[in-house]
């Protein structure tokens, strides 16, 4: 049977740093409730109003962001350029470097590879939440997304990609505008309560678990009454960013919010494994919003 670990029961919580990259990083990062462990860095190339409320801001040029993110770390093994020395300094002393922000621009797709690429010379482990643009925004925003995407996929641990076009999916009534601002707040919540479940002497184990999937997929569900766990777990993998074979999960790091810890826990894990039987799980059990009468389950699917 595959290893089965709880996370969060070191003595020392993880030292988180949730870097928000470009506009649509920095209004994820806006939705982003950070734990104790854990600080906010947003990165742009101006002060706008989504990051007005948090102090740490890398203000970069975007027009050498391209080229400072693909400098190989082991030809360029230092931090050479102002902008990887204010990144670095704003990452000083953290064990874990989430990355989110949107893949096609010049700015958050090619700022999340250069974070990484710092975040790797420093040591931290590394784990990205990258959306992909819309397939009808045309060939050369998607060319610069794949390209951006393959860069940060050598620079992090691990990434999650969220499709714009499955958002559809999930708002489809709503317009555009509404629609993108609900999947920065579907975003912030996996980069929060991370954060929150991991402690230091979690991230050796959450880096080999994370190089050993190809690709990660996210998927969210919540339930209620005698069929909760089910039911979560079940809307969880048929989230529109999930994968569609279950049974070729071969990691999977669990986050649940629970009413009954033990005995939740314990059927949670049992839906996770009867679906997929030979993943490798991390989980954490989290507090539940107050007031919220649901189970929650969070799987980030490594494939």
């Amino acid at each position: 049977m595959a290893d089965v670990w709880q996370l969060g029961m070191g003595e020392e919580p993880a030292r988180v740093a949730i870097v928000g990259c470009g506009g649509a990083g920095c209004n994820i990062l806006r939705n982003v409730i950070a734990p104790a462990n854990a600080v906010r860095i947003a990165m742009n190339d101006e002060v706008v109003p989504t990051i007005a409320d948090i102090p740490a801001r890398l203000i970069v040029r975007v027009e050498p962001l391209q080229g400072y993110a693909a400098m190989d770390e082991k030809a360029v093994p230092n931090l050479e350029t102002d902008e990887e020395k204010e990144i670095s300094a704003a990452l000083l002393d953290r064990d874990v470097a989430l990355i989110v922000g949107g893949l096609g621009g010049q700015l958050g797709g090619w700022g999340m590879g250069l974070v990484g690429r710092v975040a790797r010379i420093l040591g931290d482990a590394t784990f990205a939440l990258a959306t992909i643009p819309f397939g009808l925004e045309g060939s050369i925003r998607r060319q610069a997304a794949e390209a951006q995407l393959r860069l940060l996929q050598n620079r992090a641990d691990g990434v999650v990609t969220f499709s714009n076009d499955q958002l559809l999916r999930v708002a489809k009534d709503r317009p555009m505008a509404k629609a993108l601002a609900a999947l920065g707040v579907i975003m912030a919540r996996p980069a929060s309560d991370l954060a929150a479940a991991l402690a230091r002497s979690d991230i050796p184990p959450l880096r080999r678990m994370l190089r050993g999937a190809h690709e990660w997929r996210y998927g969210m569900g919540a339930g209620r009454e005698k069929h909760r766990c089910f039911v979560a777990v079940e809307e969880a993998y048929a989230s529109p960013w999930f994968t569609s074979l279950p049974e070729e999960v071969s990691h999977a790091i669990i986050l649940m919010s629970v009413l009954e810890p033990r005995t939740d826990e314990e059927e949670i894990l049992h839906e996770v494994r009867r679906r997929s039987p030979k993943a490798t799980v991390a989980w954490s059990s989290l507090p539940p919003i107050e007031h919220d009468d649901r189970v929650v389950v969070q799987i980030f699917a490594g494939v």
